[in-house]
């Protein structure tokens, strides 16, 4: 197997992670409401487990501004805090405190004469008020994020790990200090805002305000838009082009054929593994477009891999190509486009797509009612030349002209298609 080659132009991931960055709100907004909330949404959109995207929540919760900055004031904020005084009317023979005299007379009047008695008023301080339980219910929800973030005793990549480390241990260390590890890690409510921008001293009203209405909102609430921001930080970003190069051609393809058909059951916009397909469209009323992200269609030909592996009880990985494109006439599922995607300029590395390929179409020789065919897709260069298949099954194209040329595709009958004929394919230069 070859190795992966993550080679991508820094100009072309620039203009796809603006491109994901500008769309995928819309993805996820639109199955939440069936999804149970943006991140399942998210989760299922980009073949997450749910467990894995709630720690790159974590990860970008614990290196956020708001969070950072409150974990380096805190060591020093939490030994002046915030307090309440009452005084209460104590009775006694022992004078300790300030003596209330108006007080005293009264008890007297009112007891016995001889006795020596002082009312005296002393000053106890209160630490249990809104403002320390929103500061209690803040570092909860930060140490907790650091430990899903860096489970303890495992390894984790990136420079981060060790800050966050670091960050989990300062407010491990803060949460046990005497007075704040009696306090109830309770929300008291969104009035202790109110409270907490009253503080002259600026750690509560700055640093616990701002990291509360921040955890607040991406822990119990996050918008489309909030995901985005942590995906394209924390997920794309760092060394993922093949799948910010996989999400962007998905969303070129359903953009592309809802400009010809309808799409149909939003609840199914995202392959949930129970096989439902990534987008369906209607474009006649006989005739559907279905997208499958990592799975095969079920209405697929058995394949001949899947049989030997069974048959000799061999462990197998699977194997299947990024997208398959199902065109489905009468209700019978009449074509299949197989795409391999390519983040990569690498010549040598697109030779081994078309191997993929191949071994796909000759794992299901019949995919459907008729041959499949299988799409090559890369970024555009000068690594390979674009141009019609001239009969056979296999073909190079780009991540420009893909959509379009799927369009094309789905809108003519598969035995009189010709694909490959859009001009803006001819490119210079030569596979590697």
């Amino acid at each position: 197997m070859s190795l992966i080659d993550r080679s991508m132009d820094r100009a072309l991931r620039t203009v796809m992670l603006s491109e994901v960055q500008a769309l995928l709100p819309g993805f996820i907004s639109a199955a939440s409401i069936e999804r149970g909330g943006p991140i399942n949404a998210a989760s299922e959109l980009l073949g997450l487990a749910e467990a894995d995207l709630r720690r790159v929540l974590a990860v970008h919760v614990m290196l956020s501004a708001p969070v950072r900055t409150l974990v380096a004031e805190l060591p020093t904020s939490i030994r002046r805090p915030l307090t309440a005084s009452v005084r209460p009317r104590v009775a006694g023979r022992t004078v300790t405190s300030g003596i209330d005299w108006a007080a005293t007379a009264r008890h007297r009047a009112t007891s016995s004469p001889l006795g020596d008695i002082w009312v005296t008023r002393p000053a106890n301080r209160i630490f249990d008020i809104p403002e320390n339980r929103a500061l209690a219910w803040v570092l909860r929800a930060v140490e907790e994020r650091g430990r899903i973030a860096v489970p303890p005793g495992r390894d984790a990549p990136g420079t981060w790990s060790e800050e966050i480390r670091t960050m989990t241990a300062v407010v491990h260390r803060a949460r046990r200090t005497a007075w704040l590890e009696a306090i109830p890690s309770e929300w008291p409510g969104d009035e202790a805002y109110f409270r907490l921008r009253a503080d002259r001293m600026g750690f509560y009203s700055l640093r616990v305000t701002e990291a509360a209405r921040y955890l607040r909102r991406i822990l119990l609430a996050p918008t489309a838009q909030d995901l985005t921001e942590v995906l394209s930080e924390r997920y794309f970003e760092p060394r993922q082009d093949w799948k910010l190069f996989e999400i962007a051609v998905l969303m070129r393809m359903t953009r592309a054929l809802r400009s010809i058909g309808s799409r149909l059951d939003t609840t199914r916009l995202f392959q949930d593994g129970k096989g439902r397909p990534f987008a369906r469209f209607r474009l006649t009323h006989d005739r559907e477009v279905r997208i499958w992200y990592q799975s095969w269609p079920p209405s697929t030909t058995p394949s001949e891999l899947d049989d030997a592996v069974y048959y000799y009880e061999l462990p197998s990985g699977g194997n299947r190509p990024d997208i398959v494109v199902e065109v489905v006439d009468g209700g019978i599922s009449t074509q299949a486009i197989l795409l391999e995607l390519k983040a990569s300029g690498s010549g040598s590395y697109l030779s081994s797509g078309l191997s993929q390929l191949l071994s796909y179409l000759r794992d299901r020789p019949t995919l459907l009612s008729t041959p499949g065919s299988g799409w090559l897709v890369a970024p555009p260069g000068t690594s390979f030349v674009s141009k019609p298949t001239a009969g056979r099954s296999l073909w190079v194209t780009t991540a420009d002209d893909v959509a379009a040329e799927l369009v094309a595709s789905v809108q003519t009958p598969s035995s009189t298609a010709e694909i490959g004929t859009l001009p803006s394919h001819r490119t210079e230069g030569r596979a590697e």
